[in-house]
């Protein structure tokens, strides 16, 4: 279990953002949702569903058939016994149990940026999308200005001082066979929870997702397409 699981499943950032650990909450995954126009049938999955709260909302609140997968025994239980009748299911990014093009779309909302092998979570990403679905990406992001050169491909299980840019992201996609339709800032948010965290509890100590090594990190929306 990773260090960034472990600090999930504590209940700590829950204490602060309710069920929905992510800045802007469900708003962002709407926002989404009205940018691609899945129809009615669409099959969705959210990788890093945590307890299932977009899951529930895609199903009950827009109808879809969505279905919910993340590394952590604890959150899929916990999702469960809130709500028995939810396809959460415990299983990593990097190796997704469904057939190749199965999905319209996939959401990875706080994810790929705590991931020890994104480019493999993006590979599997195109493997189980359809053609012309869609993924949609929120998540942190550098904003200092760095060359190529700086980049590692491996990120820690926190965020500390590693995250990627912008050009760095969209180029991973590109290579993994993604085109990208759009690309939102949205730091707003992040600092937005921050600044709920400290209200809260004083400070951002005990928030590793917070702290990056003294950078200023952003925060995005992504919405990539598979085109063959």
């Amino acid at each position: 279990m990773s260090s960034a699981a472990s600090f999930y499943e504590s209940g700590v950032l829950q204490s602060v953002s309710g069920p929905i650990l992510r800045p802007g909450g469900l708003e962002l995954t709407d926002r989404a949702l009205e940018l691609c126009r899945f129809s009615s049938d669409a099959r969705l999955l959210d990788v890093g569903c945590g307890s299932g709260a977009t899951v529930r909302h895609l199903r009950e609140t827009r109808g879809f058939n969505a279905n919910g997968v993340d590394i952590s025994h604890k959150l899929i239980a916990e999702g469960l016994l809130r709500n028995p009748n939810l396809p959460l299911f415990t299983a990593t990014a990097e190796a997704l149990p469904l057939a190749g093009e199965s999905l319209d779309g996939i959401f990875c909302e706080c994810v790929l940026s705590l991931l020890k092998e994104p480019d493999k979570a993006l590979k599997e990403f195109h493997r189980t999308l359809r053609t012309g679905g869609h993924l949609i990406i929120s998540d942190m992001y550098s904003r200092q200005t760095v060359s190529d050169a700086d980049f590692e491909l491996s990120a820690p299980d926190t965020c500390r001082g590693d995250l990627l840019s912008r050009k760095r992201i969209e180029s991973r996609l590109a290579e993994c066979g993604f085109t990208r339709l759009l690309w939102e800032d949205h730091t707003r948010m992040l600092k937005e929870l921050a600044a709920r965290i400290i209200l809260a509890r004083g400070s951002l100590e005990g928030f590793p997702e917070m702290c990056c090594g003294g950078e200023k990190p952003g925060y995005y929306l992504l919405v990539a397409h598979k085109d063959s």
